[in-house]
């Protein structure tokens, strides 16, 4: 299954009832075999990384579609690398 990691802008301002809200909509949106893996916050360039699961960038579209709180800049397919590999 490909790797996505889709980079959102955070709002000027959400509670955190408003972003509970769009998570669970973003999951139950998620076609299957899409899967919203973990995300990270980065608070002084107001963005936010998403790792997903899918078997394309386009079931990860249609997930997100209409969500307006979050808005995409952009969706990458990536590759993962281990340090593990590296080690001697």
């Amino acid at each position: 299954m490909a790797r996505f990691i889709v980079v959102h802008r955070l709002p000027d301002a959400a509670t955190q009832d408003e972003i509970i809200a769009v998570g669970k909509a973003i999951v139950a949106a998620s076609p299957s075999g899409s899967k919203w893996l973990r995300s990270w916050v980065v608070p002084e360039d107001d963005r936010l990384f998403c790792e997903w699961e899918a078997p394309a960038k386009g079931a990860i579209q249609a997930a997100l579609k209409g969500e307006e709180l979050l808005p995409v800049e952009a969706i990458h397919p990536v590759a993962a690398i281990d340090p593990a590999w590296f080690k001697e």
